[in-house]
């Protein structure tokens, strides 16, 4: 819904390109680290490295489809097995988030905010690619490789609450739940990231502050030692229940009720235009052509917020270990 969205409102198209990580590299690597752990001897370790280079390991894989999306995510260029990737993925970067209102209770398929390319179908599908059959959606044409790179990353990106919980503001600026795309379409946040806290917006902070102070209070600098500090919390997650391919949509769930936690406490203090280029927090523009929303957080939710990375973290990575296990019993 991101892109579409911002299609429809034209001159705005530029926010395409503000970043949009899901934990950012050290997340994604932990989550790969934490799993590989918990896979360590298994089946599905034996089958994994049958996929992977002998130079790759899970924690690679996991920053793989941010790679894919161009220089600016990674800062190195896409090799040209991403390259390829991205040519029969038109529309690989709406695989990392879904767009539902916080304040419903559950992920619904149809509803506003859910496309046929978001996390949870692509999730979906990927798990159908690595069992031999093809996937739902003939656009997502993924190898088996690429389709464990997809759930290396993904099974990241959806348990952060801002990849799948979205606030949609009112003209009176409170948060509301649009009834159609045309009323979402200026009303939409963009994951986030255009609500600012000064001049940085609100996913930036999940995908990047958080995890820094949650790594800095779990006293690591890297993220090997910060997975190895969430192992103990993983290896406590409940497996899911019900077939394999049925879990993205309890995972997406069970992340927007934790969205809904995260972004109903906020103020929205004032819409106003945004800055320039790919800096929409920063100071307006002086020709402006979008809008961001100015917010106020409670207190010690930077605080609240690490703490929570820690419990997703290490759940994105048991669960993507359970995962794994189930394609490869």
């Amino acid at each position: 819904m991101r892109a579409l969205l911002l299609a429809a409102v034209g001159t705005s198209i530029f926010l395409c390109s503000t970043t949009i990580f899901g934990y950012g590299h050290q997340g994604h690597e932990a989550v790969g680290y934490v799993a590989a752990a918990l896979i360590k001897g298994t089946n599905a370790e034996k089958q994994l490295k049958k996929l992977l280079k002998p130079t790759e390991n899970l924690a690679a894989a996991a920053e793989w489809a941010d790679c894919a999306k161009g220089f600016t995510y990674c800062h190195v260029d896409p090799t040209p097995e991403m390259r390829d990737f991205a040519a029969r993925n038109k529309s690989h970067h709406n695989y990392h988030y879904t767009d539902v209102p916080f304040q419903l209770g559950a992920y619904q398929k149809g509803a506003v905010g859910t496309t046929s390319d978001d996390v949870v179908n692509i999730l979906e599908d990927a798990i159908l690619v690595l069992r031999g059959h093809p996937p739902a959606n003939p656009a997502h044409d993924v190898t088996k490789r690429e389709a464990l790179f997809i759930l290396a990353h993904m099974t990241g990106d959806i348990h952060q609450p801002l990849h799948v919980g979205a606030g949609y503001v009112s003209e009176d600026d409170e948060f509301f739940v649009p009834q159609s795309e045309t009323e979402a379409m200026t009303a939409f946040t963009q994951g986030g990231n255009l609500l600012c806290d000064k001049s940085k917006g609100l996913h930036s902070k999940w995908d990047t502050d958080y995890v820094v102070k949650a790594m800095k209070a779990a006293h690591t600098t890297t993220s090997q030692e910060f997975a190895n500090v969430l192992l103990a919390k993983a290896k406590k997650v409940k497996r899911n229940t019900g077939a394999a391919g049925t879990w993205p949509g309890k995972w997406a769930t069970d992340t927007l009720r934790l969205a809904s936690l995260e972004l109903e406490p906020i103020t929205i203090v004032k819409k106003r235009t945004a800055g320039p280029g790919r800096s929409p927090c920063a100071a307006s523009a002086t020709t402006p052509i979008a809008s961001v929303w100015n917010i106020e957080l409670p207190d010690d939710y930077a605080g609240d917020s690490a703490l929570t990375v820690n419990d997703q973290l290490a759940k994105a990575g048991a669960r993507l270990a359970s995962l794994l296990k189930a394609i490869w019993p």
